[in-house]
């Protein structure tokens, strides 16, 4: 008995025991399990910082083309010469050539006289030019711009538009952004697609010199892949027949130019005039004592200013064809105006100005309301109901163009894409499906106009 019960308290003393250690055990295990969901925490939240501050550090994509011109790297003599009345195509031409990069960026930013094909072209080689000398951000910011103009300027050939939006797409790769330069190759491969009218040689080509490009994508993003793997099949098959219609440009033939009147011109000349002794006074001195030049410039600007305002103000009777070519030079005014406050020409030229751009770029905003109701009568003019559709499409790309080139401030660009996906179902509805269907995408690298695949 004496044994048994000795027993007993050496089981009760073990178990006691156990429990005890195993009360610890658990208590430690919670601790190392706390300390991990801890570590794990920080872990997470430091990697989301990495992220955050590697991707803060290179500019996006989606941005003010306007304010993004890095003004302080401007030559202000050459720059000005445009204000003296020289060509702005040539001059960007020249400048580019003679490596101002950003002088030829603002020229071609805030110009408002090139053509759309030209325009795109320069944009193109800026770009290369960017990319050769090794500023990535600012060669990927003008690709940005030519692939809206290639998707939305009507004016530009078919053929021409696949060959800007591979370039754009080979340059957006080198630059490193990826999901662009896929996003760039996809719509290429829609206008090769879709497009009616192409021989199957042209085709074939353009998806030929595609596929090269979109071969140096990486081949892990399932993207990249479903790219190529399209491509190879329309390499091999290029017998395509595009169908659809295909929108062609009709706006520019509307505007019918009248003269400025006297005081006008007068004002347009002592303008240029002084910012030719402008521009040379700065070549001369390197921009040092130059004020009283400035202030003349700046005092002939007001001038300019008040004069044009009267002759805006006070146009007389004009047909519909002189208000709307009256319309878009006082657009054209109001964007000087806003590349004057932006110091767009390397310079402060008008301080008062500066001071007032949100008010310019308000009015240029307004300004799209009448355009509206000018186009509303131009579009009642075409004979069919078909006609008059594709005018208003041709219309809203032009918006959609300008708004994309920050020339349309606060563009309301969710209402244009509305507009067009209802323009372009009436127009598949009736029989009549447009090649090349544009809607906006806030999805799209980087969010903008997209063509969509045909119907």
């Amino acid at each position: 008995m004496v044994y048994s019960n000795n027993m007993s308290y050496e089981l009760s003393d073990d178990l006691s025991h156990l429990d005890s250690s195993l009360r610890s055990h658990r208590w430690l295990e919670r601790l190392l399990l706390l300390i991990f969901l801890l570590c794990l925490v920080v872990g997470l939240g430091a990697l989301a910082l990495f992220f955050a501050v590697r991707n803060s550090a290179r500019p996006s994509l989606n941005v003010d083309p306007l304010r993004s011109v890095r003004v302080n790297l401007i030559d202000s003599s050459l720059a000005l010469r445009q204000l003296s009345g020289d060509p702005a195509a040539a001059l960007a031409a020249q400048t580019m050539q003679a490596g101002y990069l950003e002088t030829a960026r603002a020229i071609l930013t805030f110009a408002t006289d090139i053509s759309p094909v030209e325009r795109s072209a320069r944009l193109s080689h800026l770009a290369r030019a960017y990319l050769a000398a090794g500023q990535r951000d600012a060669a990927a910011q003008i690709y940005a711009q030519v692939i809206s103009a290639a998707i939305l300027e009507d004016a530009i050939p078919l053929t021409e538009r696949v060959h800007l939006l591979k370039l754009s797409a080979d340059g957006l790769h080198k630059t490193g952004f990826e999901d662009a330069a896929v996003d760039a190759a996809t719509q290429a491969l829609r206008i090769a697609v879709q497009a009616p009218g192409l021989l199957p040689a042209q085709r074939s080509a353009l998806f030929n010199d595609l596929r090269a490009v979109v071969e140096q994508f990486d081949r892990s993003d399932p993207a990249v892949e479903t790219l190529r793997l399209q491509l190879r099949d329309y390499v091999r098959n290029p017998y395509l027949t595009g169908a659809g219609l295909i929108v062609t440009p009709t706006l520019a033939t509307f505007p019918q130019q009248i003269a400025y009147d006297s005081l006008t011109q007068e004002k347009i000349a002592a303008r240029q005039q002084a910012a030719r002794i402008l521009a040379d006074r700065i070549a001369f001195t390197g921009g040092v004592d130059i004020e009283p030049e400035r202030q003349a410039l700046a005092q002939a600007l007001l001038e300019e200013d008040q004069a044009r305002t009267h002759f805006y103000q006070n146009p007389g009777e004009l047909s519909r064809e002189q208000q709307l070519w009256l319309w878009l030079d006082h657009r054209a005014w109001l964007v000087e105006k806003a590349r004057i406050a932006l110091q767009g020409y390397g310079i402060s030229l008008l301080p008062q100005w500066e001071s007032e751009l949100d008010g310019i770029l308000n009015r240029l905003n307004a300004d799209y309301v009448f355009l509206n109701s000018l186009m509303t009568a131009f579009v009642v003019d075409r004979p069919t109901t078909t006609e008059q559709r594709l005018l208003q499409v041709e219309s809203h790309h032009w918006a959609a163009a300008q708004a994309m080139r920050g020339l349309y401030p606060n563009a309301p660009t969710d209402d244009i894409g509305e507009l067009l996906r209802g323009l372009q179902e009436e127009l598949r509805r009736e029989g009549t499906p447009l090649a090349l269907p544009v809607i906006f995408d806030p999805a799209a690298t980087p969010p903008g106009f997209r063509i969509q695949p045909a119907p």
